[in-house]
């Protein structure tokens, strides 16, 4: 499996220290130019822990020419979200989209791109085993800053069955 991803989850998974859980996951990460830029302009404490994912396992793709179809989707978007559901939408069902943005996912289902968020991610990896606690990950995502609803925290309880 791909994944391709949008800035904000690579920082969550930062903050707490668990990129190797994409590593684990997919046998290939991809970002598109645009996200790289956002990553590199990053200063917290999770920067050097970007910069290694970024020299070890996640790679940069250019995002091809979009049909026209896409590009009218995806124009009112962050750039970032945009390139990367570009870079997703050329992918044939193989790739998984890293987006957490409503609005990208929004588009990105309009354009039937398999998408998750980060609690859907860390949803994934408990059910292949990867690791054993949803809630501790999301709890120490909210610690660090990383902005998560009540509502989605209420419902990752539920589906993780913690």
């Amino acid at each position: 499996m791909k994944i391709v991803s949008n800035t904000g989850p690579i920082i969550g998974l930062a903050k707490i220290n668990r990129l190797s859980i994409l590593k684990e996951l997919a046998g290939e990460i991809l970002i598109p130019p645009m996200v790289h830029r956002e990553l590199l302009a990053k200063i917290g404490d999770e920067a050097s822990l970007i910069d290694e994912a970024l020299n070890s396992f996640i790679r940069i793709s250019p995002v091809p020419p979009l049909d026209p179809s896409v590009k009218t989707i995806i124009a009112d978007l962050d750039a970032g979200e945009g390139h990367a559901i570009g870079l997703a939408s050329t992918f044939s069902g193989d790739a998984l989209l890293l987006l957490d943005d409503r609005a990208g996912r929004t588009a990105a289902e309009r354009l039937k791109i398999p998408t998750t968020g980060l609690i859907g991610l860390l949803l994934l990896a408990k059910e292949r085993g990867i690791i054993t606690k949803v809630c501790e990950y999301i709890s120490e995502l909210r610690e660090q800053g990383y902005w998560l609803s009540d509502r989605v925290v209420e419902i990752a309880r539920q589906l993780a069955g913690e």
